[in-house]
């Protein structure tokens, strides 16, 4: 079966400071693509949830929310699935090479 994706999906770890109900926390991404990411929290939010994100390295910000939330690893983070209100290249900066690799996971 083959999986239609928007963007391919690539292994970066990203940090990200991210703004959720006022408060801020800092996470990295596992995998990103051009429509959102794959990232590591200490907080599990609900599926919904509004993030306001910044990308540490290049500044840029963007609003997303989150997608799908697993759960609490054994290392004490969340494997949270979040998706940006549109494509951005340019939030990722020169890591995302859509050349790379792509990868994929079941959760």
């Amino acid at each position: 079966m083959t999986e239609l994706r928007r963007s391919r999906r690539i292994l970066a770890s990203v940090p990200l400071e991210v703004e959720v109900q006022g408060r801020s926390h800092r996470v990295l991404t596992a995998v990103i693509n051009l429509h959102g990411a794959m990232i590591l929290s200490p907080v599990k939010w609900p599926s919904g949830s509004e993030l306001k994100l910044e990308n540490t390295d290049t500044g840029v910000k963007i609003d997303a929310w989150v997608v799908w939330c697993g759960d609490q690893s054994p290392r004490g983070s969340y494997k949270v699935g979040i998706e940006f209100e549109a494509s951005s290249p340019e939030f990722w900066g020169e890591l995302y090479n859509p050349h790379a690799i792509e990868v994929s996971w079941n959760i």
